[in-house]
C-alpha cells in the first residue's frame, strides 16, 4: 500500500529515464554481383591454367584435385565434369603445350638457317629458343621434370618433343660431317655437347637457382655458340685434301 502511494527510488528513476529509441533498421546492402558464368571451353582452360601452377609446385603425385579445385575457386565436381580424373587433367596440360604453334615456327626458323648453310645462326636460333621458351614458361620445365621422375604415363609424349630437337641436331651434324665441315665423333656425344650449354643454363636459372654467378643470356647465345661451333668445326690442318 505504501509502495503505491510513495514510489520507491528505483521506481522514480525508472519513470524519469528516457524512453528507449526504436532501433534503426539497417539498409540491406546490395548483393555483390556474381562473376559471369564461364563457357565450357573457358572453364576447361581455367582448370588447365590453375592445375599447371599446382602440378608445377607439387608434382603429379603431390597435387590433389581438391587443392586444384580450391585454387580455381570451384568444387571437385566441376573438375570431373571436364576431366575424368587427375591423370587426364595432367595429360591435357602437357598435350596443350606440345601442340603450340610457336614450336613449329621455331623449327621452321632452324630449318631455314640450316638450308642456308649458316651454322652459327642455327645455333643462335636453337639456344635463344631453348632459353626463352623456358624463361617465359618456367612451370613447364618443372612439369617435365616431375613427369620424368615420377614415371608418369605422359612422359613419352614429352620425350617425343625433345626427340624432335635431337633428330634435327643429328641431321645437321651428319650433313656437315659429309661435307667435311664438322669433325667426326660419336653422334650422341656431339648432340649432347650442342644441347648441354643452353639446357644447363635453363636448369640453373629455373630449377637449381645455384648461388654462384650465373652467365647472362646474351653471353650464352653469343659466346656459347662460338665455343660450340669451334668444337664441332674440323680444323683446317685436319681436313682431308
Amino acid at each position: 500500500m505504501l509502495g503505491t502511494m510513495y514510489p520507491t527510488a528505483s521506481a522514480r528513476a525508472a519513470r524519469s529515464a528516457p524512453a528507449p529509441r526504436p532501433a534503426k533498421r539497417r539498409r540491406a546492402r546490395p548483393a555483390a554481383p556474381r562473376p559471369p558464368r564461364l563457357s565450357t571451353a573457358a572453364r576447361r582452360q581455367q582448370l588447365i591454367d590453375t592445375a599447371r601452377t599446382v602440378f608445377a609446385a607439387r608434382g603429379f603425385r603431390g597435387a590433389t584435385t581438391r587443392e586444384i579445385a580450391s585454387a580455381a575457386g570451384v568444387t571437385e565436381a566441376v573438375i570431373f565434369q571436364h576431366f575424368p580424373d587427375k591423370c587426364a587433367l595432367y595429360t591435357a596440360i602437357l598435350d596443350q603445350k606440345a601442340d603450340e604453334a610457336s614450336a613449329d615456327r621455331w623449327f621452321a626458323s632452324l630449318e631455314s638457317a640450316r638450308q642456308a648453310g649458316d651454322d652459327a645462326k642455327v645455333l643462335r636460333v636453337l639456344y635463344t629458343g631453348l632459353i626463352d621458351q623456358h624463361r617465359a614458361d618456367p612451370e613447364f620445365l618443372r612439369l617435365v621434370v616431375y613427369a620424368s621422375l615420377e614415371g608418369h604415363a605422359a612422359a613419352p609424349r614429352l620425350h617425343a618433343r625433345t626427340r624432335r630437337i635431337y633428330d634435327f641436331i643429328e641431321g645437321l651434324i651428319l650433313d656437315r660431317q659429309r661435307t667435311g665441315r664438322f669433325r667426326p665423333g660419336p653422334m650422341p656425344l656431339l648432340v649432347q655437347a650442342v644441347l648441354a650449354l643452353p639446357i644447363y643454363h635453363v636448369m640453373q636459372r629455373q630449377l637449381f637457382r645455384t648461388p654462384w654467378p650465373q652467365a647472362h643470356r646474351s653471353d650464352v647465345v653469343a659466346d656459347g655458340v662460338r665455343f660450340t661451333l669451334a668444337g664441332l668445326t674440323m680444323p683446317a690442318e685436319e681436313a682431308q685434301p
